[in-house]
């Protein structure tokens, strides 16, 4: 049977918006996960063939994943393509990519699922413990951002940083233009939709190309109090605000 690279047309205009999974023909282990339409399922194999053979602009974004197709390729084997599911929106397909990525370990994707952070794998306790948590009431003498600071990103620095690992993943480096600290003061380390700290903000500096981050510490205990351990408002958790730092949309006394 001769391998397959592309879709009839008939066949893409079909499918719509599908999730599928790339396995390695050795082990039959699923080592990438994505979802789009038409041909975007066989699009890897040719990158990572371009990558290897020096293409002009080629990718070089996932480099892991390109090891493994390539290594399928050497030993004269193809890399199995399987559709998940299809026929979906691109927002059902969203959901489901991201929870196949939640469920296979060790992928090569360098990026987790739609709201992985905020929706995805989550053990009851843990569950209940959120949704037993009130909103902060918003505040009128400030205002602040909302950083969503995602626990695997947490985990990855506790070995370098330790106690400051939280610290560090809410700071860097992110893709905005900084607000002057007096106006927006205060950062929001949010996970899971909890508050888990919150930092003053004292300066921002560039980072990587476009990216800043901030240097801060952490918030006086009067303002630790107000927020930490706090569910943030449901206007900052709709679906479609894919952000990870978002800006107050309070309003603030002339008072304060």
């Amino acid at each position: 049977m001769q391998p397959v690279n592309e879709f009839p047309p008939a066949a893409a205009a079909e499918l719509g918006y599908y999730v599928y999974r790339l396995i390695d023909p050795h082990n039959g282990q699923t080592f990438y996960v994505g979802k789009g339409c038409g041909n975007r399922v066989f699009q890897h194999v040719r990158l990572a063939i371009g990558y290897y053979e020096g293409a002009e602009n080629a990718s070089e974004d996932d480099p892991n994943k390109f090891k493994v197709i390539h290594r399928i390729l050497q030993e004269g084997m193809e890399v199995i393509h399987v559709i998940q599911r299809w026929g979906l929106t691109e927002r059902e397909a969203l959901h489901v990519e991201a929870a196949l990525i939640d469920c296979y370990q060790g992928l090569t994707n360098l990026q987790r699922g739609y709201h992985s952070d905020e929706q995805g794998v989550t053990n009851a306790q843990t569950l209940i413990h959120r949704f037993s948590r009130k909103v902060y009431e918003e505040p009128t003498d400030f205002r602040y951002l909302i950083i969503k600071a995602q626990q695997w990103r947490i985990d990855e620095l506790l070995a370098q940083h330790g106690a400051n690992a939280r610290y560090e993943a809410t700071r860097w480096c992110w893709r905005i233009r900084p607000r002057p600290v007096d106006e927006y003061p205060y950062a929001f380390s949010v996970t899971g939709g909890l508050v888990r700290e919150v930092y003053a903000i004292e300066r921002w500096l560039p980072a990587d190309e476009g990216r800043y981050a901030f240097e801060g510490r952490v918030a006086p205990q009067e303002i630790h109090k107000r927020f930490v351990d706090f569910r943030i408002p449901g206007e900052y958790c709709k679906k479609g605000l894919a952000s990870p730092v978002l800006f107050s949309k309070n309003t603030v006394s002339r008072e304060n």
